[in-house]
């Protein structure tokens, strides 16, 4: 019996070019965090960052582990007869949301993530925040992942998003788990169709 040698039992990976030209061999992906104040109108970064902090941000520092990007719909199905037979399906309740863990535990952070203003206490050496005196706390995000097998980088922008942040245990050290869940938006980019986040490649 012959050895099959072929695209599906090796997996070789697809050759059509892309857009933003050959498609990656995979994605190991080093991830930044970026926020501002909220854009009233959806402004995604139109260069690569290539490790540069994008103009008008503010970095949030190393982040420990990968950036979670979830965007999930509820399906809702139609179903017939006593044998309740699926004749149709639509889209329900449709969520997204970023996850990231940063590992500089420090004012900058915390003072981003919370929307506390910092008291000081002695300058230069000492600071307060009273973290649980904050309301929702609302900012434009941008998560960065470049790929370090061949460059290309991919951005996740939302103009808005809802924030939390968890102070956690990581092993041997302290860490700020952050959540945004993202509220919908009208995009003019493409036909002004209502979406959550944009993403932008580039090569």
């Amino acid at each position: 019996m012959a050895v099959i040698s072929n695209k599906l039992t090796t997996q070789a990976p697809m050759t059509t070019a892309g857009l933003t030209g050959t498609q990656v061999l995979k994605f190991i992906d080093g991830a930044r965090a970026y926020i501002k104040a909220v854009d009233s109108t959806a402004t995604p970064v139109t260069t690569k960052s290539n490790g540069t902090t994008p103009s008008g941000w503010t970095d949030l520092g190393s982040i420990d582990g990968k950036v979670k990007v979830t965007y999930t719909k509820d399906r809702k199905e139609v179903r017939t007869g006593m044998d309740e037979v699926l004749r149709a399906t639509y889209s329900g309740k449709k969520t997204a949301g970023f996850e990231f863990t940063l590992s500089q535990f420090d004012d900058v952070v915390l003072a981003a993530l919370s929307g506390v203003t910092a008291s000081t206490i002695q300058s230069g050496s000492a600071v307060s925040f009273g973290i649980g005196s904050e309301d929702i706390v609302q900012k434009a995000l941008l998560m960065v992942l470049q790929n370090k097998l061949d460059g290309k980088e991919m951005q996740f922008y939302a103009p808005n998003s809802y924030l939390t942040f968890q102070i956690e245990d990581s092993g041997d050290s302290t860490v700020i788990k952050a959540t945004a869940d993202l509220p919908a938006f009208a995009w003019t980019g493409s036909g002004g169709t209502e979406a959550f986040f944009v993403v932008s490649d580039f090569a």
